[in-house]
């Protein structure tokens, strides 16, 4: 076996070699990245995901940065704090944090080594196409499980977090797994057709936002896109309650009653937290002795490790968010797609409690960060 084609290290350390590389399939990112729907497929009780990502991250330890590339400082400051403030909430409330907290530090390190060049941008992008359009596909001939009846599910396990698997993960794929516009539309066919069949609302939303994203967002520059997608992100908390239940979903009221009961049980939850929240992994609510994670991320953050936690994590999106601004005015599509995904995580944490702690966070800030590694794009004076 030659050296570019070994998976444990990339071909070269320096740029050129690396971005000849970028454009090759690297079986080890694609193969591992493919595991990543398989949300309810599991292995001695963890997800077999979960074990891929943390055996990419291990090879990752085995191959150079990309030109020396480092991980920016303040991203090192963010991971660093984060990982420390959820170790101290967890050992001080004395929960079982050891599984939350090593989640975590996968995803950590899912970032790191995108952000340090070593991961193969358009092998991870490939690897999430093939692994979303099987886990779609699979779904609709009633493989892997059918457990919400009229609702796309299969290996993704619930049609909430599938929708959010596949607008994040999904932008991230049309984008990143070939720069040919026939085949990005042959890989974005596939995700809309799996998003409407989630039918789940947020998802619907998640998926729209992005396409205004990069078709109009994009062109703003950095303080008025930043402005734009705070806005979308706000839009989805503040629609009135009789747009949510029209139409086709005027039958969602009994679910919607039962989410208000779970916020407010979460209200009760986090006015008596300490500042460093009540621990990893204690995003859960009891109503009538059933128990119901939370169904707001940003308010699961805040349980898990406080406003410290929230505000770092936020940190960490906006930084990748920001660095990709000029790249997405220029006309980088791959930079806007990278920004849309982001966008779209704001969205689905309203409606979903594990969103931003969850694995396609880090693969989004991951592919942000290693894209700003890419060779330069020059704003144009007019632009």
């Amino acid at each position: 076996m030659s050296r570019t084609d070994s998976p444990w290290e990339l071909p070269d350390r320096t740029l050129e070699k690396a971005e000849q590389a970028d454009r090759e399939i690297r079986m080890s990112d694609f193969a591992l990245m493919a595991l990543l729907p398989l949300r309810t497929v599991e292995v001695s009780g963890y997800p077999i995901n979960e074990f891929a990502m943390a055996g990419l991250v291990g090879l990752c330890f085995f191959r150079p940065a990309r030109g020396g590339a480092r991980l920016p400082a303040f991203v090192v400051l963010v991971l660093g704090a984060l990982l420390a403030l959820l170790l101290y909430s967890g050992v001080t409330n004395q929960v079982e944090w050891t599984r939350r907290v090593g989640h975590v530090a996968i995803v950590a390190g899912l970032i790191w080594a995108g952000g340090t060049g070593r991961l193969s941008l358009r092998s991870v992008g490939a690897g999430l196409a093939t692994g979303l359009i099987a886990v779609i596909a699979l779904a609709i001939v009633g493989v892997g499980g059918n457990t919400y009846a009229g609702r796309l599910t299969g290996f993704l396990g619930d049609p909430n977090a599938g929708a959010y698997f596949i607008a994040v993960l999904g932008t991230l794929a049309v984008f990143f797994c070939d720069e040919r516009t026939k085949v990005r539309v042959a890989v974005a066919v596939p995700m809309v057709v799996g998003l409407v069949l989630c039918f789940s609302r947020t998802g619907l939303l998640a998926g729209v936002f992005v396409g205004v994203w990069v078709l109009l967002g994009r062109r703003l520059g950095t303080f008025g896109g930043a402005a734009m997608a705070a806005g979308l992100v706000w839009l989805v908390d503040n629609i009135p309650q009789g747009l949510t239940t029209f139409g086709p979903f005027s039958d969602r009221s009994g679910s919607d009653n039962l989410r208000q009961r779970i916020i407010a049980q979460e209200q009760v939850e986090l006015a008596a937290a300490p500042w460093h929240g009540n621990g990893p992994g204690t995003a859960t609510v009891n109503i009538r002795d059933l128990e119901f994670f939370f169904h707001n991320s940003y308010l699961a953050v805040r349980q898990e490790g406080g406003w410290g936690a929230l505000i770092l994590v936020l940190a960490l999106l906006v930084f990748a968010f920001v660095r990709l601004s000029d790249r997405a005015r220029a006309g980088d599509l791959v930079a806007a797609g990278a920004q849309g995904a982001i966008i779209g995580i704001g969205v689905m944490a309203i409606t979903l409690g594990e969103v931003l702690l969850d694995t396609p966070m880090g693969v989004a800030v991951a592919l942000a960060l290693g894209h700003v590694l890419q060779s330069p794009v020059e704003v144009p004076p007019d632009a």
